[in-house]
């Protein structure tokens, strides 16, 4: 094992965490007296985390001798994972071998954590551990855990466009990882329409440990596990997806169990957002929920995203049932007054009863949270397949990350650049009639050419950009200098040779320094306008200027950085003495 290796695997164990109970707590209140515990009690009365007496681990204590208390002791009638469970590093983490997807190779990354562990630490996990691609959107899917039916014009809207979406903007896809449900139609999503490249497949489940069947196939540290994913048609446990890449095994202690993984799940989503979508760009991560169906612990899901601050966007498909057509429904209803009429409210209330299978009493405390959903129904859109004027789903998908988070026209331009979809930019960020800040297309055009977006730049050039009074002289030597890996090199390298002289480390380069480097490739016939008398002089007189305006900033502000370096640049970004792509003239005064 290699050094690196060793240091990855201590760390994970350093880091990661599982959950086990000590204490044996009884769910059922019809004890016996048996002294010591009798077989039959052991067999079949369960702990609160869902265990039998058997299957717990008894390192750290010892069994209970009677299943009930003492004389004058009360019965304990709360499991808390706080007090009756155990942390201990980590024994599950490695590569998980998918048997039965005889198509192509299915292998995941998958780490069994406590439900308490810290976010920072999970997508550190995930981007230097696992070497993840950083995501520039997060599109979180909920809906029902359950197996359902969808019609097939739903399937194929839900499918193609969340994969194309991911796919097309570098987006992670987080679900509940198994093999039942929404869950499953995203790892078929993702089997019809991902392709083959296992580093584009960033489909992530967050699962449930004590929920997994034959979980126990998985303990191993740094292990190569093989996996059937089919099931026991009997057992209550489910499987995992074989189409997910990466799982995160929340484990709280319990056995069977679901939903301990929603409240990390929350957690890890609002730390994604509050990373950078790119190294240039200061915007952050968008996310969007995709609802497929679900049951009635969606409808409370999709008000926490709506009523977040700022708000998480919610997508829903109307057609594929329960929660995501009940919201569809409102959504429509309150369009106009935002209020519902008294007649329709009590056929919604019957409606909701028997979607859900709930009483009255229930059918109305979850009206009452759809109808807060619709307090925010600017962040919620409502896709319809069967309609025909609407557009590509994965289309609309994006559409709904740019406006439901009520982000500026710039901010909604640096999510599309980021993301590579000019077409997103065209339709719904550079609109006619649009208000820009000064500066902040020019802004865009500058990181479109540093980060190699062709349809970018041609999509500004073509709402109203003339390079000639873009590219100054300071925005010029601001692209030469820009860090571009091997190139810089290259580039420091000709210069060098150009002049004749060693350059110091973190040299800037000028426009003077490029036209050497011109000639000095051309060789003697040309002569660049860079090195004639008349661009120095300008160019001279230009950096006058700007030492002139530094020498007035204090010095102690200098001193201790509170200047940055891109000011100086920023300070001549609107003078344009001449057009870079001529020869400079001078004015002549009639």
């Amino acid at each position: 094992m290699s050094f690196t290796e060793k240091s990855r695997k201590s760390w994970i164990e350093e880091t990661f965490f599982k959950r086990e109970c000590v204490k044996f707590i009884p769910s059922s209140r019809d004890l016996h007296r048996c002294i010591p515990v009798c077989q039959v009690c052991q067999n079949l009365i369960r702990c609160c985390c869902g265990r039998l007496m058997g299957e717990h681990s008894w390192q750290h204590s010892l069994p209970p001798i009677s299943l009930h208390p003492d004389p004058g002791v009360e019965l304990e009638d709360d499991w808390s994972m706080e007090r009756h469970t155990k942390a201990s590093p980590t024994d599950a983490y490695g590569t998980v071998d998918f048997q039965d997807t005889a198509t192509r190779v299915c292998r995941a990354k998958y780490v069994r954590l406590a439900v308490d562990s810290k976010p920072e630490a999970l997508l550190q996990l995930m981007l230097r551990e696992w070497q993840m691609e950083r995501p520039k959107l997060l599109l979180t899917v909920q809906g029902g855990a359950e197996n359902f039916t969808l019609p097939p014009k739903v399937k194929q809207a839900f499918s193609k466009g969340l994969v194309t979406a991911a796919l097309s903007t570098g987006a992670w896809i987080l679900t509940d990882g198994i093999n039942t449900g929404v869950s499953k139609y995203v790892g078929e999503a993702v089997k019809t329409f991902g392709g083959h490249n296992l580093r584009k497949r960033n489909t992530v489940g967050i699962t449930p440990w004590g929920v997994i069947d034959n979980n126990t196939d998985l303990i191993g540290r740094d292990v190569f596990r093989p996996y059937q994913p089919l099931g026991n048609p009997l057992s209550k446990r489910a499987c995992l997806n074989g189409f997910h890449s990466h799982f995160l095994l929340v484990d709280d202690g319990t056995l069977g169990k679901h939903g301990c993984q929603q409240g990390l799940r929350r957690k890890l989503e609002k730390h994604i957002q509050l990373q950078k979508i790119h190294p240039r760009l200061n915007q952050g991560v968008p996310v969007v929920c995709v609802v497929l169906e679900g049951g009635p612990s969606i409808v409370s899901t999709v008000l926490d995203y709506v009523s977040n601050k700022p708000p998480v966007p919610v997508f829903v498909f109307e057609g594929s049932g329960r929660a995501a057509d009940l919201l569809a429904f409102l959504h429509k209803q309150t369009a106009v007054d935002r209020q519902l009429d008294a007649d329709i409210k009590e056929d919604f209330l019957v409606r909701i009863g028997d979607v859900f299978g709930v009483e009255t009493a229930e059918a109305s405390q979850l009206c009452s949270l759809l109808l807060q959903c619709m307090d925010h129904r600017q962040s919620i859109t409502i896709f319809d397949s069967e309609s025909e004027d609407q557009t590509a789903p994965d289309a609309a998908i994006l559409t709904t990350s740019l406006k439901g988070t009520k982000a500026s026209p710039a901010e909604q331009l640096s999510m599309a650049l980021a993301w590579d979809r000019a077409d997103i930019a065209q339709k719904d960020v550079l609109l006619y009639g649009q208000h820009w800040q000064v500066g902040s297309l020019e802004q865009a055009m500058l990181d479109a050419l540093v980060m190699d977006r062709v349809s970018f730049v041609k999509l500004l050039i073509d709402n109203g950009m003339t390079m000639s009074r873009f590219l100054t002289v300071e925005r010029l030597e601001e692209l030469y200098n820009t860090p571009q890996g091997q190139t810089d090199c290259f580039l420091h390298q000709l210069v060098e040779d150009a002049k004749q002289t060693s350059l110091p480390i973190g040299y800037r380069f000028s426009l003077i320094d490029m036209g050497l480097v011109i000639e000095y490739l051309i060789g003697g016939a040309y002569r660049s306008t860079y090195t004639r008398k008349p661009f120095r002089a300008a160019h001279s007189r230009l950096h006058d200027k700007e030492d002139r305006r530094d020498s007035s900033i204090s010095f102690s502000k200098r001193r201790h950085g509170l200047i940055p370096v891109s000011s100086r640049s920023r300070s001549l970004q609107d003078l344009h003495f001449f057009r870079t792509a001529q020869p400079y003239k001078l004015k002549v005064s009639l």
